[in-house]
């Protein structure tokens, strides 16, 4: 690889030329571990030849790290073909952010949000009310098919959800917070199966494991204050991030098209590659719909939950609006080409979101640290030489394995997890209080890149530019 401007390398892969924007002071590792991870998962272009499919850009973000089996951070636009492997089992995972009306740093210190976050999350307290009419229609059309489905009557969660509002937050998601389908997959049949019956939703509202988490954080200083006032956030607000995806049903679907494509041919990547026309392409893109409208709407009950338990807290009604929903594990098709985002954030610029409050201002990205290092919110700006799109996270610099090697994070941020550490059945408990701690080194700001390593080189290459940095103060994971 050769330097072509600062922080931006330009070299290759299975043939295919490779735009990487990289993180300051990267380690050389690193880096060529995950381009070997993308090596390998890039099929030859002449496999690409022979499928009548062709590679048009490759681009990696400055948190580019290995992955299996691929490497996180890439982005592929490919003409006239889908490669399901390309975006992996965590179909239409992403970012949401909520701006909380009413209160202040002071209000995240009561203890009693811990305890109610607790409950909500893990101990059975959501209260997702769900008819299989409302399923069928999130399987088809994601948040609006939920809000047309319930308009007429709704419960648990739901009941208090001012419709009106959830019209109106269309226009500050990606995509409108849908993909278009066809069908109900075949695999989602029975949980889409129509029927007026209200039943409580086990997976709808849950958070998933790994890096996914909920984030309550206070906005610590803005940089272009004219953006943050149309999301809606000021200095010293307080911000809900949301980071999770389509649980079981991504994962149903990268599953059933790795089978398919198991017994294909080629040895040189031609039986990752799905051709516009044949049957697998539209099984595939179908059911990846699905799943991105079941994340659409997981992290919209999220959010809700979460505010529910803070108002429980609180002992009052907690306002909030959207700030923005993407998702960063996604293909899209436009006119015979398929962009596939692997752990990328879209990064519109100006013009690119017709009839949002944002469209002519660029499309906001949401990208998270490690715990304790805080968010940043910054703008898109529509770089064709970046794919549109940003890096979605610090990156991690360690393994899970080795992170667990790495001293424990210092106190300050406080985590709410299944179990309470304080609970006097636990503390007694040293087997569980070790995988506790393991888990919390797993997701430590050693495990992952300084954030401004990740943001700054990407400004400097015109991917992104500056909005706010957020503080967090209290983190949900599962």
């Amino acid at each position: 690889m050769s330097n072509h401007t600062p922080h931006v390398l330009v070299g290759s892969a299975a043939g295919h030329s490779v735009r990487s924007v990289v993180a300051r002071d990267e380690p050389e590792r690193q880096r060529l571990r995950a381009m070997a991870d993308l090596e390998a998962a890039l099929p030859h272009v002449d496999a690409f030849a022979r499928r009548g499919a062709s590679v048009r850009a490759v681009a990696t973000t400055p948190d580019f790290h290995p992955g299996k089996p691929v490497p996180v951070g890439v982005v592929v636009e490919v003409e006239g073909a889908v490669l399901p492997h390309l975006v992996g089992n965590d179909i239409g995972c992403g970012m949401r952010m909520m701006a909380l009306e009413g209160l202040t740093a002071d209000d995240l210190a009561d203890p009693d949000i811990e305890k109610h976050l607790r409950h909500v999350f893990f101990q059975g307290g959501r209260d997702v009310a769900l008819t299989g009419n409302d399923r069928r229609a999130i399987l088809r059309d994601g948040m609006p098919g939920l809000i047309q489905s319930i308009s007429s009557e709704r419960r648990g969660l739901l009941a208090k959800l001012d419709i009106a509002s959830a019209w109106r937050d269309l226009d500050r998601m990606s995509d409108a917070g849908a993909f278009a389908t066809t069908a109900v997959d075949p695999d989602f049949a029975e949980y889409g199966a129509a029927d007026g019956q209200f039943r409580h939703d086990a997976i709808l509202g849950t958070i998933g494991g790994g890096n996914h988490f909920v984030e309550l954080g206070v906005v610590e200083g803005l940089v272009d204050g004219g953006f943050a006032g149309a999301c809606g956030i000021r200095k010293g607000a307080v911000v809900l991030v949301v980071h999770s995806g389509s649980l079981d049903f991504g994962q149903r679907i990268g599953s059933a098209a790795r089978e398919k494509l198991r017994a294909g041919r080629g040895s040189d990547g031609e039986n990752r590659i799905v051709p516009i026309g044949d049957p697998l392409y539209a099984r595939y893109v179908n059911g990846h719909a699905n799943a991105a409208n079941i994340a659409f709407v997981n992290r919209f009950l999220i959010g809700l939950a979460a505010v529910e338990g803070i108002g429980r807290a609180l002992g009052r009604e907690v306002g909030h609006s959207l700030v923005y929903d993407a998702p960063h594990n996604t293909v899209w098709e436009r006119d015979g080409v398929v962009r596939h985002r692997k752990g990328a954030c879209p990064a519109g610029g100006i013009g690119s979101l017709a009839g949002s409050p944002y469209e002519w201002l660029g499309e906001p990205v949401i990208l998270p640290g490690s715990m304790g290092d805080g968010t940043w919110l910054l703008k898109g700006m529509g770089s064709d030489e970046g794919l549109s799109s940003s890096a979605h996270g610090a990156g991690r610099r360690l393994s899970r394995q080795e992170a667990r090697a790495v001293p424990r994070p210092a106190a300050g941020l406080r985590v709410v997890g299944p179990v309470d550490p304080n609970d006097p059945m636990v503390r007694g408990r040293r087997d569980v209080l070790d995988e506790l701690d393991g888990r919390l080194r797993e997701e430590a700001p050693a495990a992952y890149r300084p954030i401004d390593q990740v943001v700054d080189p990407m400004v400097a290459a015109g991917l992104v530019g500056k909005v706010a940095r957020i503080v967090p103060v209290l983190t949900v994971k599962g």
